[in-house]
């Protein structure tokens, strides 16, 4: 018996229901990429019950109101968000996952609902969109950019919380011993940026790997050319003690001061009135707020905003007469307004009286007065400032690009929890076959013999070469070695040595590799970001970087300056590299050897890279000559199904095998279906 549900709410189902579903967990003949299960068209019936769970979408006339924090079902049925899907075959889950409604057949006045289910991975995926990093929500790290902060970040590599590496951007270096405050800009560490690209998506997750201090130490740095915060507020006038602005005849116009003034470059201040100095003109949002008192014998006085003299804005209504010379008190605001300002342009709040006639006074107690840019812009962060910390996230990167990414560096499957809903495991390839003999499953007995078994040799599937590359980047070190050796630093091909295969494969990442440089006369070994132009540093930025972080103690006293002003001074300080250790390295995050170093490698290895360690063996196995992938057809029932493992090494004819792939498994009649096995040619390399 085949149930299905929806949100937790039973779905009606044909008798001849076909759930043909697929079960994979990797491609062979597409290696990088991981894989979800998923079925086939699945057609369900419209009944009352369907009908209702999917909030009678079949009637046009129907328009659902949605609230995404509510179960996607009934009057609150969204086709396009993910909606939770179990199927059950004999009361045991043979599926978990999301399900998607495709198309809705209307025949004579029968209704019909086509859906596919998808594994929770790909609801992962779907969720996750076209989110970027920066819409993930890093505000609990703002801070104050000092250099207590600065060297704070170092004793501590948790992967939470920011890291300012000494990274070089160029021009801001004395002797390449002593760095400028502006060369040091905080990172955000991988796995905190996994950890709320998984939860935000409303996963949870579990991880030896990234639970280990290794991967706790890969930051991302900032790549821009200089540090740079979003500001939409490019002045803001204060005044908080009681200043007479216009009385009798002395003054009938004059501008409101303020006695604290925050600028931002773009203005300067002179009694009351504020001069636009940018270069480009620019559209402003204005907004004013005064409260004071005043008094008037016959004219009512005026309050509003003045551009090059002349009145824009007025605060309606005016401040009546009183009639006397008992003051009133008053609080203005004054709503948005916006004015486009060029260079020498000048604003001012303002108040008066049309005719300078009889007895007034006008006072202040308080003034603010703020002008926002209508589109925010980047601008130089300045010492001292508090960093807004999403603003210094790279920009316009996909989310599902960096997971990717990530995935793709340390070979890694991502695979849902059987019963737990909405929990994936991250575990690399090299971590994840159990080989006890204790938990191998014997399905020699399961195979259909009446069927032909195909056995393909790998050489027939694989490629001759397989580029596993990191992208490229045009700062100098790195155009450097490219125009040198005529490839990219960190890259690695991988020869199958297959005399019949002609494809190349490629295994692309989003990050770009980054040398390393030692430079005479100093001992801190840096990441050099910067470009030259006739040998003069240029900062640049640059693509996405991924390095490893790490407290570097024992080196020659520096100092960090604010341009000629010393902050601090010591014989420390925060690394990052693609070498975990610069003294000593024990591993590299580059997947290749580098062919030349820009630095004096004192000790150390230089070959564990991302290749060797996650990658050498499986490649190693899908290019031996004795590779093989068995395509069978297999009797699985439900129970094989419930307990499905593709961690288990399957023992089939005498031979140990990796399951790759179940396809068109039937829900509703289990019977033999299509099976993917490769051959384990060793258990260990």
């Amino acid at each position: 018996m085949t149930e299905m549900f929806i949100e937790n709410k039973r779905l009606d189902i044909t008798e001849e229901l076909s759930a043909l579903i697929t079960y994979a967990v990797d491609d062979i003949r597409d290696f990088e990429h991981k894989q979800s299960n998923f079925s086939k068209t699945i057609v369900l019936p419209g009944t009352s019950n369907n009908n209702a769970l999917f909030g009678h979408i079949f009637d046009a006339r129907v328009s659902n109101s949605y609230d995404e924090d509510s179960d996607n079902v009934s009057t609150n049925f969204n086709p396009a968000a993910a909606a939770d899907c179990i199927i059950f075959q004999n009361r045991m889950q043979v599926f978990k996952g999301t399900i998607r409604l495709m198309e809705i057949v209307v025949d004579k006045g029968q209704v019909e609902y086509e859906v596919s289910v998808f594994g929770e991975l790909g609801s992962l995926v779907g969720v996750i969109g076209s989110g970027k990093l920066e819409d993930l929500d890093f505000s609990a790290y703002d801070h104050l950019w000092s250099y207590q902060n600065v060297t704070g970040s170092w004793e501590n590599v948790t992967g939470t919380g920011y890291y300012y590496p000494l990274i070089d951007y160029g021009t801001v270096s004395v002797a390449k011993v002593d760095y400028d405050i502006r060369t040091l800009r905080p990172a955000l560490y991988v796995r905190e940026y996994i950890d709320k690209i998984v939860t935000d998506a409303g996963f949870t997750w579990e991880s030896d790997l990234l639970d280990s201090a290794r991967f706790r130490s890969l930051i991302v740095p900032n790549n821009q050319k200089s540090l740079q915060i979003v500001s939409n507020k490019l002045l803001e006038g204060v005044q908080v003690s009681t200043t007479t602005i216009i009385q009798n005849a002395v003054d009938d116009d004059a501008p409101i001061p303020t006695s604290l003034n925050t600028l931002t470059g773009n203005f300067t201040y002179s009694s009351g009135v504020f001069t636009y100095t940018g270069t480009d003109t620019r559209q402003f949002r204005i907004e004013a707020v005064i409260n004071g008192d005043y008094y008037s014998t016959i004219e009512s006085i005026q309050l509003g905003i003045k551009k090059n003299g002349t009145v824009v804005f007025t605060q309606v209504p005016f401040l009546p007469p009183t009639f006397g010379t008992t003051d009133t008190n008053f609080n203005q605001s004054f709503p948005s307004n916006y004015i486009s300002l060029a260079t020498g342009d000048t604003i001012e709040l303002f108040a008066k009286v049309a005719n300078n006639v009889g007895s007034y006074r006008c006072r202040v107690n308080f003034v603010n007065f703020q002008a926002f840019l209508a589109v925010p812009t980047y601008v130089d962060a300045t010492y001292g400032q508090t960093i807004t910390v999403n603003d210094i996230i790279p920009r316009n990167i996909l989310q599902k690009d960096f997971l990717s990414s990530i995935v793709k560096l340390f070979n890694l499957y991502i695979y849902e929890d059987r019963l737990n809903s909405k929990k994936l495991y991250l575990k690399p390839y090299v971590d994840f076959y159990d080989y006890n003999a204790s938990g191998m499953v014997d399905w020699t007995y399961k195979i259909d013999r009446s069927r032909p078994l195909r056995l393909k040799p790998m050489s027939e599937i694989n490629s001759r070469y397989y580029n596993f590359n990191f992208k490229e980047d045009n700062d100098y070190y790195n155009e450097l070695y490219r125009k040198t050796y005529n490839e990219t630093y960190g890259n690695y091909i991988y020869n199958s040595t297959y005399e019949f295969a002609k494809e190349n494969t490629e295994v692309p990442l989003i990050f770009s590799p980054t040398p390393l440089i030692g430079y005479s006369g100093a001992d801190k070994i840096v990441c050099p970001m910067y470009k030259k132009n006739a040998g003069i540093e240029e900062t640049y930025s640059t693509n996405i970087r991924i390095l490893q972080a790490k407290k570097i103690t024992g080196v020659t006293s520096w100092s960090i300056k604010n341009d000629t002003t010393t902050l601090w001074t010591g014989t420390v300080y925060g690394y990052a590299g693609h070498y975990d250790d610069p003294d000593a390295p024990a591993n590299d995050i580059h997947f290749g050897v580098p062919r030349e170093l820009y630095f004096t490698l004192l000790s150390g290895a230089v070959n564990v890279t991302q290749f060797n360690v996650y990658w050498s063996p499986y490649m190693a196995e899908i290019t031996d000559k004795d590779s093989k992938l068995l395509t069978c057809y297999v009797k699985l029932t439900s129970r094989d199904i419930f307990n499905l493992d593709f961690s288990k090494v399957i023992y089939a004819d005498g031979s140990v095998w990796r399951l790759s792939k179940i396809e068109d498994w039937n829900a509703n009649d289990p019977d033999v279906c299509k099976v993917e096995l490769l051959k384990i040619i060793n258990m260990f390399y």
